[in-house]
């Protein structure tokens, strides 16, 4: 099949919180640690709870499935003041080997700290401070330091916390993570979770195991900025758009008078998506702009790791009049929905999508927010369904809409639901599998529109309405009229 990516022997083992994204059932975690902790904990440069890094089963069991990430975390801190003493970095080494003979992890591999949001901003400090991160060949030591393909990469979490993706050029055994005090960081500090990696991962942006029957939740979204010309740009809160909380956002803001550059905020999936996924995206016009047309600057993009696949929508032409006119004159959030597709309009596979957030676009400088982006996720594409003709004498008709999806296998079972409107309304049905609706009542010549959309087995979030029009006639004379004696 496909979509399938991953080996079949992975089970899903999701974070307790439930925020939407799993661990792979294989992961590595690293397994022991030495940290620069020479002074206790009121020295200028300590490392506190270094264990807790290292801590990922739960303890009352031996099994091996119960392994989980863990809450706990290890704090590094380091002192501006202490410059001069040459104390002033913290440093904690994460070993994946228990001994020195182990087999090294391979080159290439992408290593996942997780660490608090906060410390995104500690990468790249000019001024002798911030946050760095070095690959060794030993699980101890600073000898023969392996060489980084990237500067690591962020990846933001819907648990408020960030990954840096860490991928070394040669075989190596041990991340050094290093938080040293500055001109431009002064005193600082930062949480680290834990470290691992998924030997069989095929997507180094993304470890998560595929799964046919998941929700479509992206596992971690990350974020871009280029051509900036004046000012400077951010997005707030960046997990907020893949916590299932409809009501938080990730914003994206401007300082200064921004006239052109590009915002974009990726949505990385648990693997593959199946045959026939569109995306659902629930955003706003921002608090700054005023009688603008939002949607006209902001680009969807379907992507299979770093590759564009299908065409690319704006977001205004995934909209109806009434949700245009609604996103321009007011910061009421609307629904839209994105199914990547091929020239020949036939669905692609895609395991991420970005928003790019042209300001150029918008046609007026902006000081502020520009845009919310609330939730985004996968979902079915709109079912398929055909208007139908009635007769009067009849007054009784059977709809029925279906969805490609069905053939896939392990996917489950989809709910049809039937409304009397294109968005909310009154719910008039709502059927387990291909059963028909049954129309009554249809005694009067006219025409009336019926919505269905379609939920994955286990899943709460539908696709988008496909409607449908019943056309109600007088039956046919019969016999027929002689015109003729």
């Amino acid at each position: 099949m496909e979509r399938l990516f991953y080996p079949l022997i992975f089970i899903f083992l999701c974070l307790l919180s439930g925020v939407g994204y799993c661990q792979p059932s294989d992961a590595v975690y690293a397994s022991s640690q030495t940290n620069d902790n020479p002074h206790g904990g009121i020295s200028s440069a300590n490392v506190d709870n270094p264990q807790n890094a290292i801590t990922n089963t739960i303890s009352n069991t031996s099994d091996a499935s119960f392994k989980k990430p863990n809450t706990k975390f290890t704090t590094l801190k380091a002192t501006a003041s202490s410059i001069a003493t040459g104390n002033a970095a913290a440093w904690i080494q994460l070993a994946f080997v228990s001994t020195p003979t182990d087999v090294a992890v391979p080159a290439n591999t992408t290593v996942y700290i997780k660490a608090t949001t906060a410390a995104a901003g500690l990468l790249g400090l000019v001024g002798g401070g911030g946050l760095t991160f070095t690959a060794y060949s030993s699980n101890t030591g600073n000898n023969n330091p392996v060489t980084l393909a990237a500067t690591p990469k962020v990846y933001y979490t819907a648990d408020g916390n960030i990954y840096f993706a860490v991928k070394p050029t040669a075989n190596f055994k041990s991340i050094r993570i290093t938080l040293t005090a500055g001109a431009v960081l002064g005193d600082g500090s930062v949480d680290i979770f834990y470290a691992f990696y998924g030997p069989n991962q095929a997507n180094d942006s993304n470890p998560f195991p595929s799964n046919i029957a998941d929700c479509g939740l992206p596992n971690v979204t990350s974020t871009a900025f280029s051509g900036i010309t004046i000012g400077s740009v951010s997005i707030a809160n960046p997990g907020n758009s893949i916590d299932t909380d409809v009501n938080t956002a990730s914003a994206y803001n401007t300082a200064g008078a921004s006239v052109a550059g590009h915002i974009i905020q990726t949505f990385h999936f648990n693997g593959n998506s199946n045959s026939g996924d569109a995306v659902r995206v629930i955003f706003s016009k921002g608090s700054n702009l005023v009688n603008v047309d939002v949607g006209k600057a902001v680009t969807i993009q379907g992507y299979n790791g770093g590759t564009a696949v299908g065409k690319s929508k704006l977001l205004n032409s995934l909209l109806d009049v009434d949700l245009l006119g609604l996103l321009t004159s007011s910061s009421t959030a609307v629904t839209s929905y994105f199914a990547p597709k091929d020239d020949n309009n036939a669905p692609v596979i895609f395991d991420r999508v970005t928003l790019d957030f042209d300001l150029g676009l918008l046609g007026i400088s902006l000081n502020g927010n520009g845009l919310n982006v609330f939730d985004v996720r996968r979902v079915p594409d709109v079912p398929s369904a055909s208007d139908v003709t009635a007769c009067t004498n009849v007054g009784t008709i059977n709809l029925a809409a279906t969805t490609a999806q069905t053939t896939i296998t392990g996917i489950g079972n989809f709910t049809y639901t039937w409304y009397n409107a294109v968005r909310q309304g009154t719910l008039l049905s709502t059927l387990v599998g291909q059963l028909p609706y049954v129309v009554t009542g249809l005694t009067t010549v006219g025409k009336k529109d019926y919505y269905v959309d379609i939920t994955k087995s286990g899943c709460t979030v539908p696709s988008g309405r496909t409607k449908v029009t019943v056309n109600t006639v007088n039956p046919p004379v019969t016999p027929p009229v002689a015109l003729v004696p």
